[in-house]
């Protein structure tokens, strides 16, 4: 089975250039980080780096980049790559 590596920033990036999840911040306990791992974990990934940081500028002020945006850092996973159509159909249904 061929495996992906796959970041939260992608996946937030995506959510929030779709309209999903747009009033839920980055990484509280209830946040968008923490969903995502959730859903990954469930497909049966893992995560490789805690803390990865983004490739996008990522300093606090910065276009685009705070707790409703786009994040600083995000976890990196390993995930199947047969769950990639899974992994974001479940992403597109949260609200």
């Amino acid at each position: 089975m061929s495996k992906i590596r796959i970041g939260a920033d992608e996946l937030i990036l995506w959510l929030r250039k779709n309209g999903k999840e747009v009033n839920t911040p980055n990484d509280e306990i209830h946040g968008l980080g923490v969903k995502i791992r959730r859903t990954i974990e469930q497909l049966g990934g893992n995560i490789v780096e805690e803390n990865h940081e983004c490739y996008w500028a990522n300093k606090d002020g910065d276009k685009n980049i705070g707790q409703y945006q786009l994040p600083k850092t995000a976890a990196q996973y390993e995930i199947s790559i047969e769950k990639l159509t899974e992994l974001y159909t479940q992403l597109n249904c949260m609200e």
